[in-house]
């Protein structure tokens, strides 16, 4: 599953990293639809919180263009009344085999909703040995080129050219579902939901599932084709696997476990749990330090007692 994100990239930034081929061939860069919630850059995104996507721009009168929405992260149900962050339901990820029957996910996918949420990484927590150990959350994100770190923005590029394309940090495209909400007051708020699949050997040692990642341009184009019958879409998406090499990932602080927290460090490289917490060798030489530290406490404490004892006086002779 998916349950925290990280998307620190600003709004115009976004535009060239989620650049694509048009009908014609020309590659061009996203620009955002208007929007009644604001996307903010933060490193520790949670569910209702908002996250950017990509929808076909028919949705906005724009043709066969793409363009960029912000949207909160939690569909909301087709039904609910009120307040639209006080659904209770938990809506964030979608099981892939389960949303062509679903009655809350099945209406949007006959209007055609469906878009591509977008991330730098994300986060997954990994259970301890037993009950009582802390679980370790780690950061998963697209593999990037040598020398780009993935918790080091100063190593990204900031590079466009219509030739070339996108050359910097390259984002994560996951498939998602999205509904439209209207408010009380005239508001229309965009929320989606992350689809999810089976985990295969590449992540299922950290958690059983994994968002169905849309790797290729191709697979966006074609998740974004609403003239493709739902149960071919849904079909074009099971068949697509994750490889060595998709991904790399890193373990982080627990600073990251409180989602309120938006610090830098959140995504930040740190050393396992684990590791940390029994490390024999580390311990050893720990235990070591500090008996040669006491003994050479003593030693100069005794040097200075000698140190005080007056010298003694013999009778001469």
């Amino acid at each position: 599953m998916c349950g925290r994100a990280a998307c620190s990239l600003n709004p115009d930034t976004l535009c060239r990293a989620c650049d694509y081929k048009n009908a014609a061939g020309k590659r061009c860069t996203t620009s955002w639809a208007k929007s009644d919630i604001e996307y903010v850059p933060s490193t520790n995104i949670g569910p209702k919180d908002v996250l950017p996507c990509i929808v076909a721009g028919s949705h906005y009168g724009k043709g066969d263009e793409r363009v960029l929405c912000a949207m909160m992260w939690s569909m909301i149900p087709p039904w609910h009344e009120g307040d639209y962050r006080k659904h209770t339901l938990s809506t964030h990820n979608a099981r892939l085999e389960n949303i062509k029957n679903s009655k809350l996910y099945s209406a949007p996918l006959r209007n055609g909703q469906r878009c591509i949420v977008l991330c730098e990484g994300y986060y997954e927590w990994k259970a301890g040995k037993t009950k009582k150990d802390p679980k370790q959350p780690y950061y998963i994100y697209a593999s990037q080129e040598k020398g780009v770190r993935a918790d080091d923005p100063s190593t990204w590029k900031d590079e466009w050219s219509e030739q070339n394309g996108w050359e910097g940090f390259k984002v994560l495209k996951m498939a998602g579902i999205f509904n439209i909400f209207s408010t009380g007051d005239g508001k229309k708020i965009y929320s989606c939901t992350i689809i999810t699949t089976e985990a295969n050997g590449v992540l299922s040692w950290l958690h059983n599932r994994v968002p169905v990642f849309l790797n290729k341009e191709q697979d966006s184009r074609v998740w974004l084709n609403e003239e493709l019958p739902i149960a071919d879409a849904i079909d074009k998406l099971n068949k697509l696997t994750l490889s060595d090499g998709d991904l790399s990932w890193h373990t982080v602080s627990t600073r990251v476990n409180n989602v309120l927290y938006k610090g830098e460090d959140c995504r930040k490289e740190t050393k396992d749990i684990g590791e940390k917490k029994s490390n024999p060798t580390s311990f050893m030489a720990s235990w070591l330090k500090k008996g040669s530290a006491d003994s050479a406490k003593r030693k100069n404490t005794e040097t200075k007692k000698d140190d005080n004892i007056p010298p003694k006086i013999t009778k001469e002779s």
